[in-house]
């Protein structure tokens, strides 16, 4: 089945502080984003021609692939999700932060193989905690999302009860990434020396302290 990759590479970084872009900051050896791309490219499937970065031109034209800016500006990750979907030529579009380094792609892999007549799948864990920036997203998703944004109704969440939902649980995802390593997120700057301690490869665990 055919696919797109949508990295959301569209947030203004605020909370990293020193006026930095995170997604081009050094992380082991290359920039974030590329880190992040080379991980997605070892999913089976995944082809350089359907990678879509969605955030602004002059900031990441360079990295050699296509490049969508938001139609709604300023409108969080729902915005960028829509922009992503809109110009996508594929039905079926994981959708991915660029700041999400560890995701796996078994799982990723696992969560395609579930998504035959569904809109969303999205991976869920914890005390109602799920990963929309880790999720498949079906093209059905377009015309709930653009209504929402038309009303200002930003949380990705409330598109929820009007698509077709598979919600991977906790078990399953654990079955692939069993430390929920895939939905570290690198917000701060502590957060890229946690993620450097951490050795994807061996899976070890992130050190918290």
């Amino acid at each position: 089945m055919p696919f797109s990759v949508l990295v959301l590479a569209g947030g203004r970084s605020s909370r990293m502080g020193l006026n930095k872009d995170k997604g081009h900051m050094q992380f082991k050896g290359t920039s974030l984003i590329e880190y992040v791309i080379n991980n997605i490219l070892s999913i089976k499937g995944v082809i350089r021609r359907n990678i879509i970065i969605v955030g602004p031109k002059e900031k990441y034209s360079k990295h050699q692939f296509t490049v969508v800016e938001d139609l709604y500006p300023q409108k969080g990750p729902l915005g960028g999700i829509f922009s992503g979907l809109q110009y996508s030529k594929t039905v079926y579009n994981l959708v991915v932060g660029y700041d999400m380094p560890f995701i796996k792609p078994e799982l990723v892999e696992y969560m395609f193989s579930q998504s035959k007549g569904y809109d969303l799948v999205i991976p869920a864990y914890g005390q109602e905690l799920y990963e929309p920036l880790c999720a498949i997203y079906n093209k059905n998703c377009l015309n709930t999302m653009e209504q929402n944004l038309k009303n200002n109704v930003l949380a990705v969440r409330s598109i929820f009860p009007f698509c077709k939902t598979r919600w991977i649980r906790e078990e399953e995802i654990r079955i692939f990434d069993p430390e929920l390593h895939s939905f570290f997120n690198i917000n701060f700057r502590d957060d890229f020396t946690k993620a450097e301690k951490f050795d994807y490869q061996r899976g070890k665990t992130i050190d918290s302290t």
